[in-house]
C-alpha cells in the first residue's frame, strides 16, 4: 500500500447522493478525502 503514497489516483466517476457525477477531474489541484463504507445491509 506504501507504494501508492504521492502517485496519482486512477481515473474513475461517482455518483453522488444528489445525482451528480464527480469525477477525480473535478478536484485536480486540490486535496480530496475518500472514504469508501461497506453496506452492511
Amino acid at each position: 500500500m506504501a507504494s501508492l503514497v504521492g502517485k496519482a489516483a486512477l481515473p474513475f466517476m461517482l455518483k453522488g447522493l444528489g445525482g451528480d457525477i464527480h469525477s477525480c477531474d473535478d478536484y485536480r489541484g486540490s486535496w480530496l478525502l475518500l472514504m469508501f463504507h461497506r453496506h452492511l445491509g
